[in-house]
């Protein structure tokens, strides 16, 4: 089957609040308050309104980076969820001016911690939407000045717990590029330090948990550590059942493992996602019903899986953006194959 069709580095950007005491947060209450209102409406998928909230951040603390780097990650959020293209120059455009401003917290010293953490967001989030189009190389230098700023963040303020989201997802991917190469002194494994980085703030980090936990479940079955990535995934899904990266996840997981019954009904749950979703979301919605349509064949649920291939073939390439059409000429050969298999299968069993 199709396996999670998310990039794995996760978007340095959003995640949510924990009530731990002690991790550092923004000074101003009403700033803190909208950033989580914001957070919350972006794993939500609410994106208009998530977006109206980091609209009201950058009028009300016009001098301050949060409510552009936010609205900047919303942008690249919105595109992976939905596979459609960034608009780089709006994205590019509002980095530039979080940077500015992040840039200008430093020079005040007072507020050169969160300077740094934001600036190490911009660039997380920069590294990120370059690896998303293709550019690794980009990618990679933009993400180590990102763990670069992140580091200064604690080192300024060791309880900026968030920080470690985009330490730990960085140090895992480049040991995991590098995984042949980790026996040289100069190089070596930074995955098991990266593990811990990253469960360090799903468990207490303020504005990152729940990306924490979507880059956790990632890792971890990019590790083939199932029981884990199931429980990342159960946990962001307990708390935003809708959410379709943990859906993916999930469900990917139910796959891998073979368990085509639950993977049935996470499937199901993440093509009612798609199908609900106001902005439309084509690509995934036709990927996620083929999914669930190889699920159900497994299970023995012909006659559902039936339906639901012969809807899938009615799919055309011209019907997406040119950018998808391979993709999904792919995954009609994969449903032309299904339908074959289904016409070969014994009477039903349910």
């Amino acid at each position: 089957m199709s396996g999670w069709p998310k990039l794995a580095l996760g978007v340095l950007v959003f995640g949510w609040c924990s009530t731990m005491v002690g991790q550092a947060r923004l000074a101003d209450p009403k700033l803190h308050a909208l950033v989580v209102q914001g957070i919350d409406f972006t794993w939500r998928q609410d994106f208009v309104r998530a977006d109206s909230i980091f609209d009201s951040i950058i009028r009300e603390f016009p001098d301050h980076p949060a409510g552009f780097i936010y609205k900047a990650g919303l942008l690249l959020t919105f595109a992976e969820d939905h596979e459609s293209l960034l608009d780089r120059a709006r994205f590019d455009s509002l980095l530039d001016e979080g940077r500015r401003r992040a840039g200008a917290m430093i020079a005040r010293e007072a507020d050169a911690s969160w300077g740094h953490f934001y600036l190490a967001t911009a660039d997380g989030s920069d590294s990120y939407a370059r690896v998303y189009r293709g550019d690794w190389l980009g990618g990679t230098v933009k993400g180590l000045g990102s763990v670069e700023g992140f580091e200064q963040a604690l080192k300024l303020d060791s309880s900026m717990i968030d920080a470690y989201a985009g330490i730990g997802a960085y140090n895992y991917w480049r040991s995991k590029k590098t995984e042949y190469f980790n026996w040289l002194p100069f190089v070596g494994d930074a995955r098991p330090e990266a593990f811990r980085m990253l469960r360090k703030a799903a468990e207490a980090g303020i504005y990152n948990r729940y990306t924490a936990l979507s880059m956790l479940a990632a890792v971890y079955l990019d590790a083939e550590k199932y029981d884990e990535a199931k429980a990342c995934a159960g946990l962001g899904l307990k708390t935003y059942p809708s959410n379709r990266t943990f859906l993916w996840a999930l469900s990917t997981v139910h796959d891998r493992t073979k368990d085509f019954e639950q993977a049935a009904r996470s499937y199901s749950e993440l093509l009612e996602s798609t199908e609900k979703d106001p902005a439309g979301n084509p690509y995934n919605e036709f990927v996620a019903r083929l999914n669930l349509a190889e699920s159900l064949g497994r299970i023995g649920d012909v006659r559902r899986a039936k339906s639901l291939v012969a809807v899938t073939l009615r799919a055309r390439p011209e019907q997406f953006a040119e950018h998808l059409r391979n993709r999904v000429r792919s995954n009609l050969e994969r449903a032309r194959s299904l339908e074959k298999r289904l016409l070969a299968s014994p009477a039903e069993s349910r």
